[in-house]
């Protein structure tokens, strides 16, 4: 352990009680694969850095190959929000990113496993300074992000810098998601349910650090707007902007970068101001004008493997 890892890092990891229920839990068969792919992952982990981005970029490319669903859904999200590219552009982007999704799960594996100080060795950090004030300014923080590939690993290097808690959605295989709070929380602080609004203002409010990624399609009846991303309507929370409101947060944009080289560069922009307006649509299109900066500037390393835009305005046709 780093002397920057907490203390509590292992009572947060891995209780009794933790280990009990992946023994008597998930040993039936049905869940043999998980452990397999879990068992050969951290193998992968424990290779030098170069052969751990070619395992990965293999896994990719086989993804390319068999993942049919995903490969329509990303290419079609390229198609929405890149018009201005021609279809063979399109396929190339689609290919590269299969290629970055293959070794974001490396890197997921990474983030869980890989010792803090060679995490730290593979990082290059832009506006600390801004953190650093945030922090000093005695108000809760929240970190605002997206989707990036790689987030598991660079939440490892942001917890070097600061405490904090992430946000999640569990998993519907109960052993993946029983094994992301486990491996999370020997990391970070702790993790909030991403509809646990009450928890995360109560945390806000006592001056803590929250991870946040609004970059998901939310239905208007969980309550989603409709504002604009990449020229369409999306169906996005307006959270950030009440959250803020509620709170007094610093509201502190950040993303991580995939640089050459197995190397990456973490990003830390200087905090909103005049945020909340008072306008929650404004506030909430600003957001999304923020991460759709970030994502053109590199549209490779973006999760597209989502139906960002499933929810549609009344009157309008599915996209997907």
């Amino acid at each position: 352990m780093t002397d920057r890892e907490p203390a509590n890092q292992g009572r947060r990891g891995a209780t009794p009680r933790d280990d009990q229920l992946l023994r008597a839990r998930f040993l039936h068969p049905r869940f043999w694969g998980v452990w397999l792919q879990l068992g050969l992952l951290r193998a992968v982990v424990a290779t030098p850095q170069p052969a751990r981005t070619a395992l990965g970029a293999g896994l990719g490319r086989l993804l390319w190959r068999f993942a049919g669903k995903r490969r329509r859904i990303i290419l079609r999200n390229l198609a929405m929000c890149f018009p201005e590219l021609d279809e063979a552009r399109r396929e190339a982007l689609a290919r590269e990113n299969f290629r970055l999704m293959g070794i974001a799960v490396v890197e997921t594996a990474m983030g869980w496993w890989l010792p803090m100080d060679r995490i730290a060795e593979l990082y290059e950090i832009t506006g600390r300074e801004h953190l650093a004030a945030a922090q000093a300014s005695g108000r809760g923080v929240l970190l605002l992000s997206c989707h990036m590939l790689g987030l598991e690993i660079s939440g490892a290097m942001i917890r070097q810098l600061t405490p904090f808690k992430a946000l999640y959605r569990e998993d519907r295989n109960p052993l993946i998601a029983t094994l992301v709070r486990r491996y999370r929380r020997r990391r970070i602080e702790d993790v909030i349910a991403n509809h646990d609004m009450r928890g995360m203002i109560r945390a806000l409010k006592r001056g803590e650090t929250i991870w946040y990624a609004p970059d998901e399609n939310i239905q208007p009846r969980r309550g989603g707007i409709f504002v604009p991303f990449f020229g369409l309507q999306a169906a996005t929370t307006p959270a950030t902007a009440r959250l803020a409101g509620r709170t007094g947060c610093v509201v502190l944009p950040y993303y991580p970068q995939r640089l050459p080289g197995g190397r990456y560069r973490l990003v830390i922009e200087p905090p909103l101001t005049d945020f909340p307006s008072g306008d929650t649509h404004a506030d909430t299109a600003r957001i999304n004008r923020l991460i759709e900066g970030w994502i053109r500037q590199q549209p490779e390393q973006y999760l597209w493997a989502r139906k960002r835009f499933r929810s549609r305005p009344p009157g309008e046709p599915p996209r997907y």
